[in-house]
């Protein structure tokens, strides 16, 4: 017992100092992004207004990650604010602003539209997680994906020069950023970002980060003291913060404030907020995805989206900007071994007693360490939308995503994804129009109905089988991939003129869908069908399908045919050929000693046979035989047709096979000695012979060479049936 406890201790030990250290360091890495976000979005006219902003930040950091390490499913969740919003949201505070005047009216309409924006993504996330929609997301192309993150990453790249300067960059004021008094504000940004990026491309461990921030301040304290600057001169040159006054503590959301708001003006930003609640719903994604990967877990998505939902909520009401799980601070915090919930609780109250009690301290941070975050996110996303990019995705995927990247830098987000759908859904359009929409194509020699026929009927159908066409469709169908099944049918030349094609049958068991501009095209191969003198058949065709098709005129005619399933479609088809060619007429009708004798059954033996088989009759709708019973006996089906039948235990029976004048039935249960495997019914008035076990015992005492030949009789027919399977079988794996 004292072992045990002796030995766990460690291990506590060793937890408690993992998610502490875990949590002092995220906490801090937090409040510095924290802080960088708030300068990108309150920057030129509402600079002034920065020290609240930044309270605003602090307060969604410290909530969102302490309810999201209590509430979220995942082990160790840390969250974050998301800077793909945060960027947006700059790009839409700009916007908005810069179409207002100067006034008391911007700060109110700001935080108004935060305000706003973050309630309605809580409301987005909330309900696809509700409703389970969190796969629809999915479905956004890739490329578009990677281009709005390439976009958001020039936008965090510009942001952090313009949060540095403190002015806006265009062609006119691009000179400006070089003369000597912009240089160094902007320059030791740049380089430490640059340093930031490359040491945590090259240094895989988590205390990089937190060892170059407090590298970089040592290095700026040393240059203020060597320079002989104070922190009240580097103020004034917008080197630091500087001091925040009254202004640096958080408040309850203002709402006498935002009663104040242009709400004209936020009406505005309507596109820009759908984009925003857009993304972040798919950024969520990305992440639970990632974390799944690294975390190797399957994660409850509708969980973390209806989470995420409540935290907004939360956050909105404080004024916040949007936060959620985040990737790679929740596998930090697994890197450095924490586990449970603790570092996140304790990363939240860091953030809370800086908020509350250290931020003075905040004065002193060096605006080209906040503007150099900036760069280093932007760069992350370069690095892996750009460079990494180039290897990983194909040509085109790739120059959709650097096209979108241009775009967003030359014109903005809206037009920059627009862009990038279209692009996407044209590349998708042709390359499904290149695919094969065909499961199969047989032709009526290949493939044939399930109908047992008399051997002279199958040699006739063989023979003709090139006159039916059997295309099997798969997936969905839309203009480009209709045409090319006229493509198909024109191949058809090859066809001798004395078997031009008789029926086309197009079965749609595989398909998923079509349009209407697929439905127009089947409706051209109407009009071919008549001109041409062949029959179109379609098969497996779903209601709704048949009435797309009524509305563009494809109905029921001489031309056009519908049957439930490809075995129905293909059986009419062979009944129309052997009635126009009048084989039935041609055989003895309804006699056993010629159709035996078409099997290969020598008349004389035929007349021998007779005396052992019992004359059996069934009524239309009567059983032949059912389905489990024993097998002491098999039939031949002299004239009439009956159908063979599974009986399902849901009691639908479902059709096999089907059975002709001329052929046998029961033989292999009668030859294994096996219970039926399925009943036969009567689908018209049915005249045939029964041979018994007993009977065949009698024939081999009596007259073995007719057993013999009898047997080599269902040897050959069987052998057929065989060699009819196999060809079907050859044709379907070509």
């Amino acid at each position: 017992m004292t072992q045990t406890t002796i030995a766990a201790q460690p291990s506590r030990l060793q937890n408690w100092t993992s998610n502490l250290s875990a949590g002092l360091v995220l906490g801090f890495t937090e409040v510095v992004f924290s802080l960088s976000l708030a300068s990108l979005i309150f920057s030129g006219p509402l600079e002034t207004y920065l020290p609240r902003g930044i309270a605003m930040v602090l307060i969604t950091s410290a909530v969102s990650i302490i309810f999201l390490a209590v509430f979220s499913s995942i082990e160790g969740c840390i969250s974050g604010i998301q800077d793909n919003p945060s960027a947006l949201f700059a790009v839409a505070i700009a916007s908005m602003i810069g179409a207002m005047s100067a006034g008391p009216q911007l700060f109110p309409t700001a935080i108004a539209l935060i305000f706003v924006t973050t309630l309605l993504a809580a409301a987005f996330l909330f309900l696809m997680g509700t409703f389970g929609l969190g796969g629809l997301m999915r479905y956004i192309p890739f490329p578009v994906i990677g281009g709005f993150l390439a976009g958001t990453g020039w936008l965090l790249v510009y942001g952090s020069i313009e949060s540095m300067v403190n002015f806006s960059l265009d062609f006119e004021s691009l000179s400006s950023l070089f003369q000597p008094d912009q240089l160094i504000i902007w320059l030791p940004g740049v380089i430490f970002g640059l340093v930031l990026f490359f040491a945590i491309r090259e240094i895989d461990h988590f205390l990089v980060m937190p060892v170059v921030l407090i590298g970089a301040q040592i290095l700026f304290i040393l240059f203020l003291l060597f320079s002989g600057t104070s922190f009240e001169q580097a103020a004034e040159r917008g080197l630091v913060l500087g001091q925040m006054g009254s202004d640096a503590v958080w408040h309850p959301l203002p709402l006498g404030e935002i009663a104040q708001a242009d709400w004209r003006a936020i009406l505005g930003q309507a596109a820009n907020i759908a984009i925003i609640l857009l993304v972040s719903a798919v950024t969520l994604l990305l992440d639970i995805s990632g974390l799944e990967l690294s975390l190797r877990k399957d994660i409850d998505l509708n969980h973390e989206l209806r989470t995420a939902g409540i935290t907004n909520l939360l956050t909105g009401l404080g004024g916040g900007l949007i936060a959620f799980q985040d990737l790679s601070y929740t596998v930090l915090n697994h890197r450095v071994g924490a586990r449970g919930r603790i570092a996140g609780i304790i990363s939240g109250a860091i953030i809370l007693i800086m908020l509350f009690a250290g931020l003075s301290l905040f004065a002193y941070i060096p605006k080209a360490m906040l503007g150099g975050i900036l760069l280093f996110m932007g760069l992350e996303f370069w690095d892996e939308w750009l460079f990494e990019g180039r290897k990983k995705l194909e040509p085109l995927d790739y120059g959709v995503v650097v096209l979108m990247t241009v775009v967003i830098a030359l014109s903005d987000f809206l037009v920059g994804v627009s862009l990038g759908l279209v692009l996407t859904v044209i590349k998708f359009v042709v390359n499904y129009s290149r695919t094969n929409i065909f499961h199969h194509v047989l032709s009526g020699s290949e493939v044939s109905s399930k109908v047992i026929r008399s051997a002279h009927h199958q040699r006739e159908l063989l023979q003709m089988g090139t006159r039916i066409l059997v295309l099997e469709l798969r997936g969905f169908i839309f203009f480009g991939t209709a045409n090319k099944v006229l493509e198909q049918i024109r191949n058809q030349q090859s066809i001798p003129e004395d078997q031009n094609l008789a029926f086309l049958i197009l079965d749609f068991r595989r398909v998923t869908g079509l349009d209407s501009s697929a439905v127009f095209g089947f409706t051209k191969l109407q009009y071919l069908a008549e001109s041409h003198g062949f029959t179109l058949v379609f098969t497996h065709v779903a209601e709704s399908t048949k009435h797309q098709m009524a509305r563009n005129g494809l109905e029921m005619g001489e031309a056009v045919r519908f049957f439930e399933d490809l075995d129905h479609g293909m059986e009419w088809c062979e009944d129309q050929m052997l009635e126009k060619h009048e084989i039935t007429m041609r055989i003895a009708i309804a006699n056993i000693r010629n159709q035996l004798f078409e099997l290969g059954f020598a008349k004389a033996n035929t007349d021998k046979l007779r005396s052992y088989l019992e004359v059996v009759q069934r009524a239309k709708g009567e059983y032949l035989l059912h389905q489990d019973d024993p097998s002491p006996d098999l039939y031949f089906i002299e004239a009439g047709h009956v159908s063979v039948f599974l009986e399902m235990p849901d009691g639908k029976p479902v059709r096999v096979q089907a059975h002709n004048m001329g052929t046998f039935i029961g033989e292999l249960g009668f030859y294994l000695d096996a219970p039926r495997t399925a009943s036969v019914v009567a689908d018209t008035n049915v005249m045939a012979y029964r041979l018994t076990q007993k009977a065949v015992a009698e024939m081999k005492a009596k007259d073995p060479e007719l057993a013999i030949a009898f047997n080599e009789l269902m040897l050959a027919v069987i052998a057929e049936r065989l060699a009819a399977a196999n060809r079907e079988l050859m044709a379907l794996n070509r």
